[in-house]
Formats: C-alpha cells, sequence, structure tokens
C-alpha cells in the first residue's frame, strides 16, 4: 500500500479535472464545463483512492504531475467504488459515469497487450505546468523502473493529440479504433523495454 494522504490525492484529483477538461470522453459525458470538472475530478480521485492500495505511483518533485501504473490482470472492481471516501458525491456522478462506461466499455487493452505489460493510468500534469517536460520525465522514470522487470508498458489515448508525445516517449502505436456514436478515438499504444 502506497502511503499517500487523502488530501495528498484530492490535490492531485484538483489538478487532474483541469488537465483532461479536452479530453474526447470527459468531453461527450458532460458537455457543461463545471458539470465535466466535477466528473472528472470524482472518477479521478476515486481511482486514486483504490490505487493507493496496488499500483505504483510517480510523482515529479514539484507536485506537478502524477503517473500511476496499474497491473494489466488488476482490474477495477464495481464493489472498490463502494469503499472510497467520496462514495457519497460519486451519487451526482453516476448519471455521467454510467455514459462514461458506454464509451470505456468499448476499450480492451487486453486484445492488444499481453500479461507482462503495465497500463499507464492516469498519467497527467498541472495545466499550468504543461509542456516542460514533466509527463516526459515520469515516464522515463517508469520505463526505466519497468526495463528492470522486464515488463512492458501500455496506454491507450482518446486525444489524438496525446499519440505523437506518447510516440516521442518510444511508445509505440498497435491499434486505433473510432467509435462513431460516441464519435471518439481510441489509440493503443505500447512501450516494450527493448525500446530504452
Amino acid at each position: 500500500m502506497n502511503n499517500i494522504s487523502d488530501e495528498t490525492l484530492k490535490k492531485y484529483a484538483e489538478m487532474a479535472a483541469e488537465a483532461f477538461m479536452d479530453d474526447p470522453v470527459y468531453k461527450y459525458v458532460a458537455r457543461k464545463e463545471k458539470t465535466r470538472k466535477k466528473v472528472i475530478y470524482h472518477r479521478i480521485l476515486s481511482r486514486l483512492y483504490i490505487s493507493r492500495e496496488t499500483d505504483l505511483f510517480y510523482f515529479d518533485e514539484e507536485g506537478h504531475g502524477l503517473l500511476v501504473l496499474r497491473h494489466i490482470k488488476d482490474d477495477y472492481k464495481p464493489e472498490q467504488f463502494m469503499k472510497v471516501p467520496n462514495y457519497k458525491e460519486m451519487f451526482f456522478v453516476v448519471p455521467y459515469m454510467i455514459k462514461f462506461s458506454g464509451v470505456t466499455d468499448h476499450f480492451d487493452n487486453k486484445k492488444y497487450m499481453d500479461d507482462n505489460t503495465y497500463i499507464v493510468s492516469p498519467i497527467f500534469v498541472a495545466k499550468e505546468h504543461q509542456g516542460k517536460g514533466i509527463g516526459m520525465k515520469l515516464l522515463e522514470r517508469a520505463k526505466k523502473d519497468m526495463a528492470g522487470k522486464g515488463c512492458k508498458l501500455g496506454l491507450d489515448t482518446q486525444n489524438p493529440a496525446n499519440v505523437d508525445f506518447y510516440e516521442k516517449a518510444g511508445f509505440k502505436l498497435v491499434k486505433h479504433e473510432f467509435y462513431d456514436r460516441e464519435q471518439v478515438d481510441n489509440y493503443y499504444m505500447v512501450w516494450e523495454n527493448n525500446n530504452l
């Protein structure tokens, strides 16, 4: 278990709420910015609460970015969300999360990544600190750790603008899908430790 305080997780959830405002899935789920920000905050906060138990956290030195690695076999379970401290606040976002699940139910990393993979989910940098190399440094640290373990990194992104960033970080695009109903792209990408 990671010894990360609830207050620290809340700080990063607030950061994520700003960083993911232009994410195509969140824009599809909640059109109004104020609502979208609240949905992102509670979704990320609940995931961070759950991730704190088993996942690998990478923080930058100044506290402006976060990367979480989750083993591909470790799926989130609905009952885990019932135990998070912000459970009651989650009732507000339930209709939006159902819509979110309607999109993400398409996504299946396991089709394109093997059991020796850790999933990058999430990674974000404070909006005012983006473009300063923080995300790349977080990925470099994670890649170094995974190379030492003989593991791969995988991710999916719905933002076409992110594909170039991940390719510069050594990830290879393995599959692109487009979901017509939601008008959302999904890019599956993998980094293998022989790329380091």
